[in-house]
């Protein structure tokens, strides 16, 4: 592996789930099995809005160059940054700090405003509503970044934030991400939902540029609340891997536990190897202990 020479990769989900029974003998869905599903649902449409943010950040590669390496007044910027969606606008202010007349750093407010009406974008889905985003430079040639969101996504509600910190891991100086969200959901009926987590995300190949398609390995833990108000713990037991050409995971392992103390397993299946990685899944297993001493059920989520 090469030293890394990228910090921002493009990380998106599907935000479609269909459930499909495993085991004959069920016919209905257990609650918990919907609020795993739900709770993976809201899980990769944060890694949507990730993506997304990481998608207008690498359109306007101009603006994130390195402070240090330019001085306060030669640091040629356009009057307005490009936008993957034409009905979007963005917007960004950098402001230089300066230590002695010297550059040391920079931050950068960088507005992506979809309007107010629908912006449709290249994917299909509607967006009203902004993502403003601050970024702070910190060393190994990277940024930390705050982003808050207020928008619309098909008509469902998105409000809360999405933090990243850019650092390096290892020998090979791997792109580490530490990563902290929380979002308020409102669904078309009214229905309310609330997601937060605490992640770590290492770039595992594609640091150099080399691989064609990059790969990421995701631990941490995460906390759900469904529409019920029903609270359940989401934590990755088992590293998530994910890779810029799938939707969805492609290996690892959550495990849910409700407040009722119901326990899910969220199954991707297991990592082995990069060429193994970048065949897509359709989908996940997730299995629910049977209460009363029957069997366990267990029901396949297809992304759709």
């Amino acid at each position: 592996m090469k030293k890394i020479t990228l910090f921002f990769t493009v990380l998106v989900f599907v935000l479609g789930l269909a459930i499909i029974s495993c085991t004959k003998q069920f016919t209905e869905t257990p609650p918990a099995i919907t609020t795993a599903t739900d709770a993976v649902l809201v899980d990769n449409t944060a890694g949507d809005l990730t993506g997304l943010i990481d998608n207008y950040t690498l359109l306007n590669p101009t603006v994130f160059v390195d402070p240090t390496l330019k001085a306060t007044t030669a640091d040629p910027l356009p009057s307005i940054g490009l936008a993957l969606d034409n009905c979007a606008t963005v917007s960004f202010v950098k402001t230089p700090t300066v230590a002695a007349n010297v550059v040391t750093g920079a931050t950068i407010k960088f507005t992506i405003d979809f309007g107010t009406t629908g912006c449709v974008g290249k994917d299909g889905k509607a967006r009203r509503g902004t993502i403003v985003n601050t970024f702070t430079w910190v060393k190994e040639g990277g940024w930390s970044r705050q982003s808050i969101l207020d928008m619309y996504v098909s008509d469902v509600h998105y409000i809360g934030y999405l933090n990243s910190t850019y650092g390096v891991t290892g020998t090979n100086k791997h792109a580490y991400l530490t990563e902290a969200a929380a979002l308020a959901v409102t669904e078309k009926d009214g229905t309310k939902k609330t997601w937060n987590s605490n992640r770590q995300r290492e770039l595992m190949e594609g640091n150099g540029g080399i691989a064609a398609v990059k790969i990421w390995k995701i631990t941490g833990s995460s906390g759900f609340t469904n529409a019920a108000g029903e609270k359940s713990t989401y934590t990755i037991t088992n590293p998530l891997y994910s890779t810029s050409n799938c939707k969805g995971f492609v290996a690892g392992t959550v495990v849910t536990v409700s407040a009722a103390n119901v326990t899910t397993t969220i199954e991707y299946g297991t990592f082995t190897n990069y060429a193994d990685a970048v065949k897509c899944k359709d989908g996940f297993t997730i299995t629910v202990p049977g209460t009363s001493g029957a069997p366990a059920v267990t029901r396949f989520v297809k992304f759709i």
